[in-house]
């Protein structure tokens, strides 16, 4: 059985992932990070190649005021690194320097939250500065509009922080339907052989911090 790191605040998502035969690790509680970003697994959790890193592995002290808050919030596609390398935690460059992992800069400090990831070479994102570095390294990438994704505490949340994809299946916390660029996405995931699959459709789509699969 595939083990999933993920927030366990709104219980709905992790019941319906443990009936798909997912065993769920919650995260920890981070007073340090803003409440609505303290159980989030994209804020604490990092796997590179099979090296999981976490907030106690870093050099860093976290902070609550980004960038500081970022240090493991990276993308990590196709063997190459995305985020904001003047935010990223030294035992994560390291690592990548050490492995010959290329670690690409993007403006955006929550790399990974921005980006759902189809498969190796198709991503979702509304950033622009990921959109541009992944596609210039190959990927194919489908922009969306930067809002209608809950995050309690803020305006909006992101599109990576709101599911993930295994299998096959692109897993959405909540009702992506709803979603103004819903038959975009839908077109784009039936083009890699990908079907969509909503968890909890009567939760709005929710940005929960995503998951770390191991």
């Amino acid at each position: 059985m595939k083990q999933l790191i993920m927030s366990n605040q709104f219980p709905c998502f992790c019941d319906a992932l443990a009936y798909r035969g997912y065993i769920i690790i919650p995260t920890k509680n981070i007073d340090e990070f803003y409440t609505p970003e303290r159980s989030h697994a994209d804020m604490q959790v990092l796997k590179v190649r099979d090296k999981v890193f976490t907030l106690d592995d870093c050099q860093n002290q976290i902070y609550r005021e980004y960038p500081k808050n970022v240090l493991l919030n990276c993308l990590y596609l196709n063997d190459k690194l995305y985020g904001n390398l003047n935010a990223v935690d030294p035992v994560v460059k390291d690592y990548c320097n050490q492995c010959g992992i290329e670690m690409i800069h993007v403006d955006q400090g929550y790399a990974r939250c921005s980006t759902y990831v189809l498969n190796q070479n198709a991503v979702i994102t509304a950033d622009t500065s990921i959109a541009k570095a992944v596609a210039e390294n190959g990927a194919e990438v489908l922009r969306i509009s930067p809002d209608h994704i809950r995050l309690p505490g803020f305006d909006y949340g992101f599109i990576g922080g709101a599911g993930f994809c295994d299998d096959g299946k692109a897993y959405f916390f909540g009702d992506i339907s709803l979603h103004p660029d819903y038959d975009r996405v839908e077109a784009f995931c039936k083009k890699h052989g990908i079907q969509i699959t909503a968890l909890c459709k009567t939760q709005p789509l929710t940005d929960i911090g995503g998951t770390v699969l191991i």
